[in-house]
């Protein structure tokens, strides 16, 4: 019976709406050619727009990126007001591998309600990276600079990848209620089973 209950309370945690995961923005890879790349200097940042309909977790950021291989930059998301980066919400530092590929930091918690954000990978040293264009994907918009000189990037599809959850890890009102309900019928089943005389021999 133990085993039965066990199995009970697992099948309805499964069903209470806890977070699953899954991709929140992924614009494919880029090129690889350098010819058709932008640069990501300590006086230039790139940017990527987006917006979400929900609240996620973030738990992976990434750019499509080459260059020098020790460059040292940050990956951040910000806020977005009249469409340019605005307040710095989230920054994790990472290091260039030198080959053109997905670049970033993972494991991170970074929490997300419903907006509009930039995604901007910027550099912390004088080493060159730089990302190449190409997304199949691409965002609504992309900008180049720095804080309060943004320009827009035309034709410019840069490779942004996040990743993470979605939906609440906390269940609803109506999944705690199955929750409980289901664990008092298993703890009457147990009772029962108890209470029941044993059959004459």
């Amino acid at each position: 019976m133990k085993s039965a209950f066990v199995a009970i309370a697992a099948a309805l945690l499964a069903t209470t709406g806890v977070a699953q995961a899954a991709p929140i923005l992924d614009t494919g890879a880029g090129t690889t050619s350098v010819s058709s790349a932008m640069s990501i200097t300590n006086t230039r940042s790139l940017a990527g727009y987006f917006s979400l309909d929900k609240a996620v977790t973030v738990d992976g950021i990434y750019g499509w990126i080459g260059g020098d291989e020790g460059a040292r930059l940050t990956a951040n998301i910000y806020s977005e007001i009249d469409f340019v980066p605005a307040n710095l919400l989230y920054s994790v530092d990472f290091v260039n591998r030198g080959s053109v590929d997905w670049q970033g930091a993972d494991s991170l918690k970074w929490t997300l309600g419903a907006g509009s954000y930039f995604v901007v990978f910027s550099a912390t040293d004088e080493s060159k990276s730089y990302m190449p264009g190409g997304a199949s994907n691409p965002l609504v918009a992309y900008l180049h600079g720095s804080e309060g000189n943004w320009r827009r990037l035309r034709e410019q599809n840069l490779g942004i990848r996040l990743t993470g959850t979605t939906g609440g890890a906390v269940p609803e009102p109506a999944a705690w209620a199955m929750l409980i309900g289901g664990f008092g019928l298993a703890g009457g089943a147990i009772r029962t089973r108890r209470k029941r005389p044993a059959a004459l021999a």
